[in-house]
């Protein structure tokens, strides 16, 4: 078996395994000495990837990753899905059915991730789907409802054999974040826990 052949039968879950490391890679470029952590208590903070800036004394940054195939809105994937009847209005349909399903899933995480206790936020999807994504996102708000802070968009571009690059698609601004779980966040996480990643002064 070839690496292309093996890239190819890879796992959502080992997608997203390589989604984490290309996302923390990100943020470790984008912020000032940050400490990354991958996939940290769900339980303290529902993320993916949290990065806390300035070695570990400043803001939290949090990325969710979704790369489910009905998250991508791929052509084959609604091609695949339209099986009787007329084909345009067989396309239409599945076209319809996968919008709808779409819009549900992404309302879904789109109220986990603007819950998620952490000062910046962000949502890492592919990058195929950001033209939608995008659209959808700002229907259900990109800001909170008292207005300090907005959702940031990272999306994932898959490269085959290459590791996959995250860019930041959306910039995200800093929410108001509740003292009581920042405070939970810090003691049974930051202070406990050495990060996966942290760059050494």
């Amino acid at each position: 078996m070839t690496v292309d052949e093996e890239i190819r039968k890879l796992t959502l879950r080992q997608r997203e395994g390589r989604a984490i490391n290309a996302v923390a890679e990100l943020l470790r470029r984008t912020l000032s000495v940050p400490n990354i952590y991958l996939e940290p208590p769900a339980s303290l903070i529902p993320a993916d990837v949290l990065a806390v800036d300035r070695g570990g004394a400043g803001d939290l940054h949090a990325v969710e990753i979704q790369l489910a195939s009905d998250l991508s809105p791929v052509e084959g994937q609604i091609r695949k899905a339209a099986s009787h009847g007329d084909i345009n209005e067989r396309y239409k349909r599945a076209t319809k059915v996968f919008i709808a399903k779409y819009r549900e899933n992404l309302r879904t995480i789109h109220r986990k991730v603007m819950s998620i206790p952490a000062h910046y936020r962000y949502l890492a999807i592919p990058a195929e789907s950001f033209g939608l994504a995008i659209g959808e996102l700002a229907h259900f708000g990109l800001f909170p409802k008292d207005g300090i802070g907005r959702l940031g968009v990272i999306t994932i571009k898959d490269r085959g054999e290459e590791s996959p690059v995250a860019e930041m698609a959306a910039v995200a601004e800093r929410f108001r974040v509740d003292p009581a779980r920042l405070s939970s966040i810090e003691s049974k996480l930051l202070t406990k826990n050495r990060p996966d990643i942290e760059v050494r002064i």
